[in-house]
């Protein structure tokens, strides 16, 4: 499982952008580089992706989308039960955020970040733990942890570089659900927003473990000596403490 999360690759250029649908609500737009066709995921969470391959018109990749809304709605019906999860209402708190939901008069479900607020507005016939408001409130923390992560990861990453004298490349925040970080062949590191999720002794565990594959592009005897090093004796205990937390909700 360590090995499959913190595993070296080579990144493939992608882009994401949000976009509201007036029935499925926030969708997030996945260009991808990899794909030869237009295709949809729906996440445990509710969440849902429409992956779209170059050269491929927006105007009918959203009209794509239109016409697989039924199906959406069932596979989200489906994913959450077989994924029952406690729903999300205050008191929640990120690092530097507070969740807040406000019901009312509204035509459809809006996040709004500010000032430390993660506002979730929604129309008062849904329930704060329907389906739809569950996926928004998802979605706000994900923007609110990403706010974070752009903040502290690149800086946190530099300091500990300079202190262990290791040097990289660029450093990309995704919104990985498979691993918490990789390190490229050109040792440009991605990291996940949902490190945000932990403690800072497994931030640094996590941006060491990538540092550590500038070095050792595998996971061999070699690389485990060096992050047991520069971690003070402690990659046994730290990588057990990070299997108690996910990258997924």
């Amino acid at each position: 499982m360590f090995k499959r999360l913190f595993r070296s690759t080579s990144t493939v250029v992608s882009r994401q952008e949000r976009y509201q649908h007036p029935r499925l609500g926030e969708i997030t737009l996945n260009y991808s580089a990899r794909a030869s066709r237009l295709s949809i995921g729906v996440r445990p969470d509710g969440s849902v992706r429409l992956t779209i391959p170059p050269g491929q018109n927006l105007n009918k990749a959203l009209r794509f989308l239109d016409e697989k809304c039924d199906w959406i709605e069932r596979a989200r019906s489906r994913q959450l039960q077989r994924h029952p999860q406690r729903p999300i209402e205050p008191p929640f708190h990120t690092r530097q955020h507070t969740l807040q939901l406000y019901p009312g008069n509204y035509a459809k479900i809006r996040i709004r970040i500010e000032q430390g607020i993660i506002a979730v507005y929604y129309p008062s016939l849904f329930q704060s733990d329907s389906i739809e408001v569950q996926s928004a409130i998802h979605k706000g923390i994900e923007e609110a942890w990403r706010i974070e992560a752009q903040s502290y990861l690149p800086t946190r990453i530099h300091q500990i570089a300079q202190q262990l004298g290791l040097k990289y490349g660029t450093v990309t925040i995704r919104n990985s659900r498979s691993r918490w970080g990789s390190c490229s062949v050109r040792n440009d590191i991605s990291l996940s927003l949902h490190l945000m999720k932990l403690p800072d002794a497994l931030i640094d565990y996590v941006i060491i473990n990538e540092l550590c594959h500038t070095i050792h592009k595998n996971h061999g005897p070699r690389f485990h000596q060096l992050l047991d090093r520069l971690t003070g004796g402690q990659d046994r205990t730290l990588r057990r403490q990070l299997k108690a937390y996910s990258t997924r909700w």
